[in-house]
């Protein structure tokens, strides 16, 4: 009641601040369990008026969410429930103004508080295990859905004011990295994950950027964790597709391309040795697409997939692909030495992919490459000195 009353004193915002602070250091649990009957109270209070807190908003769901911990953790059973169910409703609340207001700094500190303390904490706070799952749903729906869908359509959906919408779609990201974290409510976040992860703008420098790329490794490493049949699948958009009579050759080859990036992504967002399993369909994808003489755009790719290979996957795993490495490598290093005339700029991309590859090779020095090295490389002192009865590598 005190609090009710301070209200008029003080701004929400910062009494909703000294309460958060008072409750995690000077709060006892003798006092937590007298306290419970006025959280509630309060709670269908704050619940009732939070389109008018403004910029408060934030601040009020922290309070509560330190309150609450605080209360469930005694022995309160008969107001357990009523609890619970006051708290879910008031995250959901906070969530559905937070979609409306134009304030972007306040979204983002919602989204913020829902990532730290709500989430990590929603089994402890809302017991039925259906209210948690409706918690996680209505901020799919209000926040995170909507924000997914206009980055895939190249929209904005994040608040007019908001700082940038790199700073929103992080925190975003970061409130449905702590949904991911919940292995309980993976079928409320995965079916968006996966349409995003299948989208070709996944790729794009919006979506890639620095704050956002290490968000999107948790994702997908959640996401092909909980469920197995997704890297199967991956697999399978990788294989070229039967020939027709209107196949527009350019296209598939950029399809296939952003499919075999995908998986590159995935064993990237992996630990070492998590797809091993997957290892021999993998070389097969790649041995089909290296014989069918691909566009450079596909090529590129492969390449890419491959480093990515040798930083997860174990070297001693890798020998049954140096036959494949070494005769493509070879191809083109020969090729690039017997060209004449202008420069292409896409074969000279594929030139540039097959080095970063070799370059790769050379910084790990394992030893399945080390007897094939000289290939590629001289090191003796004839050709340092340029001696005419030395021989070069390519």
């Amino acid at each position: 009641n005190g609090a009710v009353q301070g209200r008029e004193l003080i701004g929400d915002a910062e009494l909703a601040r000294f309460i958060e602070l008072f409750a995690q250091h000077r709060l006892t649990a003798r006092a937590s369990a007298i306290l419970v009957p006025h959280v509630l109270v309060m709670l269908r209070e704050y619940t009732a008026g939070l389109q008018h807190l403004g910029a408060a908003l934030p601040f009020i769901l922290r309070m509560f969410t330190e309150l609450c911990s605080r209360a469930m953790s005694i022995d309160t059973a008969s107001r357990t429930p009523e609890l619970g169910a006051l708290y879910a409703q008031l995250v959901d609340a906070c969530v559905g103004v937070a979609a409306r207001t134009p304030d972007g700094e306040t979204v983002d500190r919602v989204l913020t508080c829902v990532a730290d303390m709500v989430v990590p904490q929603l089994a402890h706070m809302v017991p039925d295990f259906e209210r948690q799952v409706g918690v996680a749903t209505h901020l799919m729906q209000q926040i995170i859905s909507p924000a997914l869908r206009a980055h895939m359509t190249g929209g904005y959906s994040g608040p007019a004011q908001a700082t940038t919408q790199t700073q929103h779609f992080a925190a975003v990201l970061q409130s449905l990295a702590a949904l991911a974290q919940q292995t309980s409510l993976a079928k409320v976040w995965r079916r968006d994950v996966w349409d995003f992860y299948g989208d070709a703008k996944f790729f794009s420098e919006q979506t890639m950027a620095p704050t956002l790329a290490m968000h999107w490794k948790q994702l997908v490493r959640q996401l092909l964790a909980t469920d197995k049949d997704r890297v199967a699948d991956l697999l399978s958009r990788i294989a070229a597709s039967a020939p027709g009579l209107f196949a527009n050759r350019v296209y598939e080859a950029q399809t296939r391309a952003l499919a075999l990036r995908r998986l590159s992504f995935a064993v990237w967002a992996g630990t070492t040795n998590q797809y091993l399993s997957h290892l021999p369909h993998v070389q097969e994808r790649l041995v089909d697409i290296l014989k069918n003489a691909p566009l450079p755009v596909v090529q590129c790719e492969v390449f890419l997939c491959l480093r990515v290979l040798l930083c997860r996957i174990s070297n001693h795993h890798m020998s049954n692909f140096w036959p494949m490495l070494l005769t493509e490598l070879i191809r083109l290093c020969l090729l690039q030495l017997a060209r004449e005339g202008p420069e292409d700029r896409e074969q000279a991309q594929l030139f540039l992919a097959a080095c970063k590859f070799l370059d790769l090779l050379f910084v790990l020095g394992t030893e399945d490459f080390l007897i094939h090295q000289w290939v590629f490389i001289t090191d003796t002192i004839d050709a340092l000195y340029g001696s005419p009865s030395a021989s070069h590598a390519l």
